[in-house]
């Protein structure tokens, strides 16, 4: 297990605008890849109440579990690292088996961990990454809910030096600053959306 303070910045692109950096810094797409990730919750949505996040996400070679929780102005990731089967395993039963420290934070909530999590999101994103000094550049492709969005996140050791390199990232491409959610909640809103449709 490995806990991590998440600083990052983020804003959505149009597809216009995700191409414009794409070729502006040079990426090159045999460096795109892609990843999967599979989002939990009660079937009250316990964990969003209490602005919490738990997924696993799935690479090429192996998996992972995350539990986003509030901390101060950013988030804390606790990551536990699972095989391919193990995530399999936990996606065909459409249900979670909480591991001992993921547990911990959820009781720590005040959640109960006798009830039972569910699937309620899948998001795949095609993704690239570029190492700006003590930062990380990363343009995503998503796909959910039969939607494809584009996003600019900047990933840093400081806030300062994040807030900055997106800000001249987005001035430098004239990007419009917009309100962006992150991916569960997108994925969550798309989907909850079609659930309403009549």
């Amino acid at each position: 297990m490995d806990q991590n303070i998440e600083i990052e910045f983020k804003n959505l692109l149009t597809e216009k605008e995700y191409m414009d950096l794409f070729k502006g810094l040079n990426l090159k797409t045999q460096n795109i890849f892609s990843q999967e990730n599979i989002y939990f919750d009660t079937i009250n949505f316990d964990l969003k109440k209490k602005k919490l996040a738990l997924r696993i996400r799935i690479k090429n070679t192996h998996a992972e579990i995350t539990l986003k929780s509030p901390h101060k102005e950013h988030l804390l990731e606790t990551n536990i690292a699972i095989s391919l089967l193990e995530a399999q395993q936990i996606i065909k039963s459409n249900a979670y088996y909480t591991s001992d420290s993921i547990a911990d934070i959820l009781r720590s909530y005040g959640l109960d961990t006798n009830i039972p999590l569910k699937i309620f999101a899948n998001l795949r994103t095609e993704r690239i990454e570029q190492k700006n000094n003590n930062s990380i550049i990363v343009l995503d492709k998503n796909y959910y809910a039969n939607q494809v969005d584009y996003e600019l996140e900047v990933e840093s050791s400081s806030a300062e030096e994040g807030n900055q390199l997106i800000d001249d990232l987005m001035k430098n491409y004239e990007i419009p600053k917009r309100k962006t959610p992150n991916k569960i909640m997108r994925a969550f809103n798309a989907i909850h959306s079609k659930d309403t449709e009549v």
